[in-house]
């Protein structure tokens, strides 16, 4: 309790962490295959946080996964063109729009899943909208990238790879997080995994916090990447939040929707800025590891404070 109670805090030490020894996490705890292990164990974490029938129950509902998939490839890239046609207006860098709106355009992150945990939500509604984003992702934010930034070249990356990374960083770790809690006794699960599972989502993104803030601090974190990786999340999160207000949904559910909105994949930008648009594009995405995992967990903590449900 006390270490899912003071997440924030151990997620800011981590990032102070990561920028203080850039030069060496950045080639340890900020490499790709320490990113996508991390992301893995997220999973494999929140997989056995649920059961079966609970993944069975949320995809009942596929007016959900609409709306997920509306707030996700709908609102926020809209909310991302419409932060840099204002905030981004003054500045002559095209790479600071490229980044944000690949930030905006990418599917939701895996680090949602633990912050809807944290906030008191729907898990099982939350990593079925994860998986979902993630696969319509494989489409829609290529298409996105051509329609608001015209790189052509965007439609045709990596689609077999994106496809192999879903299945070994979600899709896998995710269904032995599942067969674990489908073949294990109930008293076993209660008793020794569901306990250790807040633990392991935790420990995963203080990897990935400080391997982000590595890589931010590397390329070169400024404070106008910062504020619009900010920005982002917090204005498509409160536009979610007022659209969801009237919908005849549990509290529990819309902590999760809304959570979702908020948590893009800053890694998954990250990496199609330094391949396809260079490392200045690569800015807002890498601190949006730091800012997005910081700002995810106040607002779950706060959340699930003022609104226990």
């Amino acid at each position: 309790q006390i270490l899912t109670r003071y997440t924030p805090l151990w997620i800011l030490f981590a990032s102070l962490l990561g920028i203080s020894q850039a030069s060496l996490l950045h080639s340890t705890l900020g490499s790709l295959s320490v990113l996508q292990g991390s992301v893995a164990a997220l999973m494999l974490s929140m997989g056995l946080a649920i059961t079966p029938n609970d993944v069975t129950n949320a995809v009942k509902q596929p007016h959900l996964l609409v709306w997920n998939a509306l707030l996700c490839f709908g609102l926020m890239p809209m909310v991302a063109m419409g932060l840099a046609k204002t905030v981004c207006a003054s500045s002559s860098s095209s790479s600071t729009t490229a980044g944000l709106i690949l930030l905006g355009s990418v599917s939701g992150g895996q680090a949602s899943n633990l912050f809807t945990l944290l906030a008191g939500g729907d898990v099982a509604v939350s990593v079925i909208c994860t998986l979902t984003t993630t696969l319509l992702g494989v489409v829609l934010t290529p298409w996105w990238i051509q329609r608001l930034l015209l790189v052509q070249t965007a439609t045709a990356t990596s689609f077999w790879a994106v496809v192999q990374s879903i299945l070994s960083l979600v899709l896998v770790p995710l269904s032995v997080g599942l067969g674990v809690g489908r073949y294990a006794s109930v008293h076993f699960m209660k008793k020794w995994i569901h306990p250790l599972c807040p633990v392991l989502g935790i420990g995963a993104t203080l990897l990935l916090v400080a391997g982000g803030a590595a890589n931010s601090a590397v390329v070169g974190m400024d404070g106008m990447s910062i504020l619009l990786s900010g920005l982002l999340p917090l204005v498509g999160g409160g536009i979610a939040l007022g659209l969801l207000s009237k919908l005849d949904e549990t509290t529990k559910i819309k902590k999760a929707l809304v959570v979702e909105t908020l948590s893009k994949s800053p890694t998954l930008a990250y990496v199609l800025a330094i391949k396809h648009f260079g490392t200045e594009a690569a800015m807002i995405p890498a601190a949006g590891m730091v800012t997005l995992a910081v700002l995810g967990a106040l607002v779950a903590s706060v959340w699930s404070t003022l609104d226990p449900e």
